[in-house]
């Protein structure tokens, strides 16, 4: 990975009552992120101890490419459904590569 890539784990925790339709409305981003020019990675995961709260794993091409993200319809749309699904505002914690 370049020293450009921005790597970020994006933290989602359902309302209660909310964990299907987070979960499927997380999916729906999946294949339409991963056809865009800037994405390295996406990958969810829900946690199994923990199953209202879920992780998405991401990689980009620089911040560039996750503000052309950010802007697209499909992720709009689910910004738009957050306020009803999320119990609290979205994490996002930035990794730093740490490899030899």
């Amino acid at each position: 990975m370049s020293d450009n890539t921005l790597s970020i784990i994006a933290v989602l925790k359902a309302k209660e009552g909310q964990r299907d339709n987070l979960k499927s409305a997380l999916q729906a981003l999946i294949a339409p992120t991963r056809k865009e020019e800037g994405c390295l990675d996406y990958a969810l995961f829900q946690l199994q101890e923990t199953p209202d709260v879920f992780y998405m794993r991401e990689s980009w091409k620089g911040q560039e490419a996750l503000d052309v993200h950010i802007a697209l319809p499909h992720f709009q749309a689910f910004v738009q459904q957050m306020d009803s699904l999320l119990a609290e505002p979205l994490q996002l914690i930035r990794l730093n590569a740490v490899e030899p």
